[in-house]
């Protein structure tokens, strides 16, 4: 029996030596190397200022049409990539295309009036001044005529006054030559006074085309003024008219882009509508002017330099970073949210498709 407790004595001795080995052990430090790698020191990171930005495009294309027109397909959608001379939407523009031949229609009728009236009064110009040369000069072929009558008629009257002073001739010879005279001349004298009526009528009409009309304006103007000014505003709305559809976004009644390199956004319309000018077709992004737009915390603003250093990172994908630098600084402070903040702008230097407009970023813009 007292071999037995003393077996026990020694196993317990054993066990309770063994367990504060094991203790001792957990206890002890690690080795130097592993102390030498937790001390290392830690490099200090650039100062920087921190701030919110977002994907901004500085240029963007904002298709308006001014003209009578209606949708009539639409070839692309809303957030689709595009290039230059690529087409968008086509137009019904009949409508438009009836008011400009409605417009040439009444221009050529203007032109030709005036051609008409200028026609008119050359030829009443010269008509006159020829029948007052004729009237003056006797010379046309009536009153040449009666004229060269009424003066043989004369002739052969006195010749016979004096054939009957020896009684040559019967009285009522002479008495029938009186009378012939006498109505030559009356005849003679009507016809003078219808040259002279003639030539008065034709002077009325040429005052009445030349005739000066009071504008409201005060200023007179004649039919021949009035008919020219009509035909100048005439040219001038043609001019307007075709200058709408002579626009670099439209190309045979379609809108294209102008943009090598955009995307489609804010569709105003539906295939069918009625286009307005006080709401946009569509714009078109410009993906090559994309930059970061931030504003800077006023008190910031003094460590900021022109062309500063960069980095941002999408809240898309924390993974990512891209380098550029301060391009522009705001001359106006302005208020957000309640605080005084500098805008900036940032560009893209190595910007990719994952990029994209209007995208959250977080700015380092560093100051050393």
């Amino acid at each position: 029996m007292k071999k037995k407790g003393m077996i026990l004595i020694i196993l317990l001795l054993t066990v309770v030596a063994g367990i504060a080995l094991f203790r001792a052990g957990r206890n002890q430090k690690p080795p130097k190397e592993s102390q030498a790698v937790d001390e290392r020191p830690v490099v200090a990171e650039r100062p920087c200022i921190e701030a919110f930005g977002l994907i901004k495009a500085n240029a963007v294309m904002n298709i308006n049409i001014d003209f009578p027109a209606r949708v009539r397909r639409f070839y692309v959608k809303e957030g689709e990539p595009v290039t230059i001379g690529q087409a968008l939407l086509s137009l019904d523009v009949e409508e438009y295309h009836t008011e400009i031949r409605k417009t040439e229609f009444e221009l050529l009728n203007a032109c030709y009036e005036l051609k008409k009236t200028e026609s008119q009064l050359t030829r009443l110009t010269a008509e006159i001044a020829e029948k007052e040369a004729q009237l003056t000069q006797e010379s046309g072929y009536e009153l040449s005529q009666i004229r060269s009558d009424l003066a043989k008629a004369r002739q052969d009257l006195e010749m016979k006054k004096k054939l009957l002073k020896i009684q040559a001739i019967p009285a009522s010879e002479v008495a029938a030559l009186e009378k012939t005279v006498a109505d030559l001349n009356r005849s003679y004298e009507h016809l003078r006074r219808e040259k002279e009526e003639e030539i008065k009528k034709l002077k009325a009409e040429l005052a009445l085309i030349q005739k000066p009309v009071m504008q409201s304006s005060g200023q007179e103007v004649t039919g021949l003024s009035i008919q020219k000014e009509k035909i100048t505003l005439l040219e001038e709305k043609l001019a307007m008219l075709r200058k709408k559809l002579d626009q670099t976004f439209i190309r045979n009644d379609a809108v294209i882009s102008n943009i090598k390199n955009g995307v489609v956004y804010e569709i105003g319309y539906a295939e069918g509508d009625l286009l307005t000018v006080e709401r946009k077709v569509l714009s078109i992004i410009d993906l090559d002017s994309l930059v970061v737009k931030a504003n800077i915390a006023e008190e910031f603003i003094k460590d900021l330099r022109p062309g500063a250093e960069a980095v941002i990172t999408p809240v898309a994908d924390y993974t990512r970073t891209y380098h550029r630098k301060v391009v522009r600084r705001s001359e106006v402070a302005i208020k957000d949210n309640g605080e005084t903040v500098i805008p900036v702008e940032i560009s893209i230097e190595d910007r990719d498709a994952f990029l994209l407009p209007n995208f959250n970023v977080d700015v380092k813009i560093y100051t050393e």
